[in-house]
């Protein structure tokens, strides 16, 4: 059974490597020949003459699919090694007032640490209500269902091409329909829903940015992208940005009230010292051959890193897209704690446009292989471990490609006079 798991995770991961491409190669000039095959067959199997009538309930319904027999198969194998039991445990602790961030279960002798903030409590205790595991799948498989629906509402008049291309995409659906994400989906939730707010009307929208921060508090990095985005907000982004602030430290300061130190060194002081069997970037080299150790001075350097990011798109006034972009590519390049599991982080970069979303597409194969080739394969199969590290490495680099890529392309914009697109360009 365990295998037949692993077969469908390839399978997925395979698909939508196909599928991605075929999105990608719809829109590339040099591949005219996709777009009119893709295109004659919608008008054969619809009778349509063009997209028009795709709906977002088109690209949702073979998601939401793909999400119940995932949230069956996974319910239906559970084992003593599965997250979501530690996840249900901390739920359950929280619904009895007891501290949620150390837990026991399945028969172990030890307390598991649960390094996820408010938000994170929140939702499992509201998936642990039934006191079936099942109620915590389905919780967090809603929150990773939502980010096709906030691309769909930030997107604009390209919204049909950049929601299908999220759906397919190979950082979204292996996520989606293999694993339970434990959290991953709260950086691109909540980056979306601040990209919503900054929107049209986005002075009625103080409430969604109010919702971006506490969602934020589930996994810490996330407040970096966030502080990022009020930049974008002209007159008021020093106002949304000690909102965001606000509601973050607010939301720590409740848990400390309710837990104790616990929901503040393990939530966030250990996010900077949590290690991971397999990273995608090139702490792959560091960790690999104990060249790097976490430790609070290499904590103050990621951290002044990321904040370095954060006050650049607030002073330069960068575009609401590439203020949540830069300082979240500095989440992925920094974090020594970064399997496959995360990569849906950095989705919200689908709207920056054909370009970003090539360099995105071959920074997913390439995790996507590193993980299933380099990292398990060679590396913990037979133990030959410099293939994951000269990915990792590379992997690093597309990251700063993207990186300095988005910088150029916002200082040429402001040098121009350029006002910042309202609608992708994708």
């Amino acid at each position: 059974m365990a295998n037949l798991g692993f077969l469908g995770s390839i399978a997925i991961l395979l698909v939508s490597l196909v599928l991605n491409l075929v999105v990608l190669a719809y829109r590339w000039p040099r591949t005219p020949g996709v777009r009119r095959t893709v295109d004659r067959i919608q008008r054969r199997v619809t009778g349509r003459p063009d997209w028009s009538w795709l709906k977002l309930v088109h690209i949702l319904i073979p998601l939401i699919v793909l999400t119940a027999v995932n949230v069956g198969w996974q319910v239906g194998t559970l084992h003593c090694a599965d997250d979501s039991l530690a996840i249900l445990t901390s739920g359950e602790a929280a619904l009895h007032g007891q501290n949620p961030f150390l837990v026991t279960y399945c028969g172990g002798t030890s307390p598991d640490q649960i390094p996820y903030g408010l938000a994170s409590v929140t939702l499992d205790a509201l998936g642990a209500v039934t006191g079936w595991v099942g109620g915590i799948w389905i919780v967090w498989q809603l929150l990773a269902l939502a980010v096709v629906p906030l691309v769909w509402g930030v997107a604009g008049e390209d919204r049909r091409y950049v929601s299908v291309l999220t759906a397919t995409s190979i950082l979204y659906l292996p996520n989606l329909a293999t694993n339970i994400g434990v959290d991953n989906a709260v950086v691109p939730v909540s980056v979306l829903v601040m990209l919503y707010a900054l929107g049209p009307m986005a002075r009625t929208r103080t409430g969604l940015k109010g919702v971006a921060a506490f969602l934020s508090t589930a996994r810490f990095p996330a407040l970096f992208p966030l502080l990022g985005s009020s930049g974008a907000a002209g007159p008021v982004r020093g106002r949304q940005f000690a909102g965001v602030l606000a509601v973050f430290l607010g939301a720590a300061g409740v848990s400390y009230a309710l837990w104790g130190w616990d929901a503040i060194n393990i939530v966030y002081l250990g996010q900077f010292s949590r290690l991971s069997g397999g990273t995608l970037n090139f702490f792959a080299v560091l960790l690999q051959q104990g060249w790097f150790l976490p430790s609070l001075a290499s904590a103050a350097i990621q951290g002044g890193v990321l904040l370095a990011l954060v006050l650049l798109v607030n002073f330069r006034r960068y575009s609401a897209r590439a203020a949540c972009a830069i300082p979240l590519i500095g989440v992925m390049s920094l974090s020594q704690y970064l399997n496959f599991h995360f990569v849906v982080w950095i989705v919200p970069l689908v709207l920056l446009g054909s370009t970003a979303n090539s360099w995105l597409y071959l920074y997913g194969a390439g995790a996507a292989f590193d993980e299933v080739v380099t990292e398990r394969y060679f590396g913990s199969g037979l133990g030959i471990w410099w293939p994951y590290e000269v990915t990792g490495v590379l992997l690093s680099a597309l990251l700063l490609y993207l990186l300095i890529w988005i910088i150029r392309d916002e200082e040429a914009r402001i040098r121009s006079g350029t006002s910042a697109p309202k609608h992708s360009p994708a």
